[in-house]
C-alpha cells in the first residue's frame, strides 16, 4: 500500500487553489524536502496546490500578482486531479515531524509545509532538486535554460514589500530588509575594477526604474525579467556571480546556480555551498577582499 507526501505551500489550501501565502521562494522549500523525501522512502508525491490568490500585489500595484498557476506542470509523476482531491480528503495526515514513522504507517499523507531551516536538509541534493524543478516547468519558462550570462554580473534588488530600513539597520541583520540601492552600484563598480574591464551588468527586480535608477545610469547596466518568478530565479542561476539580495528568491538562484555570491552584511541567512565546491560567498559594505578580486579576475579574464 502506497504512502504519500504533500507539500502545503500555505495555511488555506483546498487543493485547487490556496489564499494567501508565502512568496514563491519559500514556499518551494516545502515542494523540495517533500520530493526528496518521497524518493528516499519510496512515496508518492501529491501535486503542489500553486495557484494563489493575494491582495497585496494588488494594493502594492505590482506587475508579478503572484498566483504562481502558471510556474509549473506535473511531468506525470506526481498525482493531480481528482485522484489528489479525493487522497486529501479520505487519508489519514500527519505532521513533517513525524516523518520517520511512515514505515509504520499505510496509506498515509506526510505533510510538509514551511521553510523553516531553508535548504539545510537539502544542502546536497542541488542537482535533483534542479533537476524536479525543471522537469516540472511551464513551457512559457524554459528560455532561461538556454541563456549564457556567463560574461556578466548578476543582481537582484529585492524592493516591492521589504521593509525600508536604513543602512545601518540592514546591516544589524534585520531580514526582510530593501539593501540600499546605491550599494549594488558600489559593488558593480568595484567587481569591474577587480575584472579590469566593464563587465556587463544584468538586474533582476521588482522595484521601479525610479528606484533602481543609480544603478540603471550606470553604463553597461541594463534590467531584465522573464515575466515569472521561476523565470527570474533560473535566470539568475545562470550567471558566475550574483550580487544578492538577502532573499529566499536570491537564495533559490544561489542552490540551482552554484553563483559566486556578494552580499550586504549580515544579510546571507544562509551558506549554500558546500566545503568542497571553490567559489566564494561573502558579505560586504563595499571593498573586496585580494582572494575574491583574484576569483573574479578569473571569472571575467579577457583574451587582450
Amino acid at each position: 500500500m502506497m504512502n504519500y507526501v504533500y507539500p502545503k505551500l500555505s495555511d488555506h489550501d483546498f487543493g485547487i487553489v490556496r489564499l494567501g501565502g508565502a512568496g514563491l521562494g519559500n514556499i518551494m522549500f516545502a515542494w523540495a524536502r517533500a520530493a526528496v523525501f518521497a524518493r528516499d522512502y519510496e512515496c508518492q508525491v501529491i501535486w503542489p496546490t500553486w495557484p494563489s490568490i493575494k491582495i497585496g500585489p494588488y494594493l502594492r500595484r505590482e506587475s508579478d500578482k503572484r498566483f504562481y498557476g502558471d510556474l509549473f506542470r506535473s511531468d506525470g509523476s506526481s498525482i493531480t486531479g481528482w485522484k489528489k482531491l479525493w487522497l486529501l480528503i479520505t487519508r489519514k495526515r500527519i505532521g513533517e515531524a513525524q516523518k520517520e514513522t511512515i514505515g509504520q504507517r499505510k496509506e498515509t499523507i506526510v505533510e510538509f509545509a514551511g521553510f523553516d531551516g531553508c535548504f539545510e536538509e537539502i544542502l546536497y541534493e542541488y542537482e535533483y532538486v534542479r533537476d524536479l524543478i525543471v522537469r516540472n516547468l511551464h513551457p512559457k519558462n524554459r528560455l532561461p535554460l538556454s541563456q549564457d550570462f556567463s560574461r556578466a554580473i548578476g543582481l537582484h534588488v529585492r524592493l516591492g514589500d521589504f521593509s525600508r530600513v536604513s543602512a545601518d539597520e540592514a546591516a544589524s541583520g534585520r531580514h526582510d530588509s530593501a539593501l540600499p540601492v546605491e550599494w549594488y552600484a558600489g559593488i558593480v563598480e568595484q567587481v569591474r575594477k577587480a575584472a579590469g574591464w566593464q563587465v556587463p551588468a544584468i538586474v533582476f527586480s521588482d522595484g521601479t526604474d525610479e528606484e533602481l535608477a543609480p544603478l540603471l545610469t550606470l553604463p553597461g547596466v541594463e534590467r531584465k525579467t522573464y515575466g515569472t518568478g521561476i523565470g527570474d530565479i533560473l535566470g539568475l542561476s545562470r550567471f558566475p556571480l550574483l550580487i544578492a539580495s538577502g532573499s529566499s528568491f536570491s537564495m533559490w538562484a544561489r542552490y540551482l546556480g552554484r553563483a559566486n555570491c556578494i552580499c550586504y552584511p549580515n544579510q546571507i541567512k544562509q551558506k549554500i555551498l558546500t566545503p568542497q565546491e571553490e567559489q566564494f560567498e561573502i558579505e560586504t559594505f563595499g571593498e573586496l577582499p585580494e582572494e575574491v578580486q583574484a576569483k573574479i579576475r578569473q571569472l571575467y579574464e579577457t583574451d587582450e
